[in-house]
């Protein structure tokens, strides 16, 4: 049978082995993450392209944003006056003219930011 002091010994040993095991461990997925990263770099147009992504998914919401009004206002109109389907056919058109006058202005704006963003010297392109 063992004694108190002869137990805490041995789990003190065994806590010791075990963050042993757990930094040799560490060290081992380290080294794979780094041997994975030379192989497989990241490619330096993912910001770039996440933000392009992102202004194409603006652009439409525009698009659709505007349909999506002038359809809803061309229903109720045509409900409220009984003038179906004039109502919703010219707000439909409507909303389809705003909502591409809406990626225009974006679409511009968008532009000129990015034409600013060139010249800065902070500029992950590299690109002058």
């Amino acid at each position: 049978m063992k004694t108190p002091t002869e137990h805490t010994s041995d789990a003190s040993e065994e806590r010791s082995a075990d963050k042993a095991d757990l930094a040799a461990l560490d060290a081992k997925i380290r080294a794979h993450a780094k041997a994975h990263q030379q192989k497989n770099p990241e490619p330096a147009e993912t910001g770039r392209r996440s933000t392009a992504i992102g202004m194409a998914f603006r652009l439409s919401t525009e698009l659709v944003a505007g349909l999506v009004a002038g359809g809803i206002i061309g229903w109720i109109v045509d409900d409220q006056l009984g003038t179906k389907p004039w109502g919703l056919l010219t707000f439909f058109f409507l909303g389809m003219a705003a909502g591409i006058l809406n990626v225009f202005r974006t679409a511009q704006k968008l532009a000129a930011d990015a034409a600013a963003q060139v010249g800065k010297p902070d500029d992950p392109s590299g690109d002058k």
